[in-house]
């Protein structure tokens, strides 16, 4: 399957709930709970990383407030089915979705260098 590559221009706000819904089977982050599915109600989760992330992405030299999502660090299918860690504060990360699709491997794009700027950022809380 052809990955498909994301013009944050062109897109508009209907087009991304569409592409959110067709990718994950819910249409857009922090949804309350649907009956009978046993998902989990994100959205008390969502607006605690909002608020940490300032309204923007978090991804490093990023300031874009248009199109975030939240990322889960330690992913469902990686070990994250402990609700505990999956659901943790501390284990999501509010992204635009152009970082998103790079740190979940949809696009390839420009990937190399903005994890280079990821990872840079990352190693400098140790300095």
């Amino acid at each position: 399957m052809p990955r498909v590559e994301w013009e944050p221009e062109n897109e508009t706000y209907s087009e991304f709930k569409k592409r959110r819904s067709k990718s994950h089977g819910v249409s857009g982050m922090g949804q309350k709970k649907r009956e009978g599915t046993g998902k989990i109600n994100k959205s008390e989760l969502r607006e605690k990383a909002l608020k940490r992330a300032n309204y923007k992405c978090e991804w490093p030299e990023c300031d874009t407030t248009q199109w975030l999502e939240m990322a889960h660090i330690i992913g469902i299918g990686m070990g994250g089915m402990n609700r505990d860690i999956s659901n943790n504060e501390g284990n999501v990360a509010i992204f635009c979705k152009f970082h998103h699709d790079i740190f979940d491997g949809k696009t390839i794009t420009g990937a190399k260098r903005e994890y280079t700027k990821f990872v840079r950022a990352y190693l400098r809380r140790f300095v």
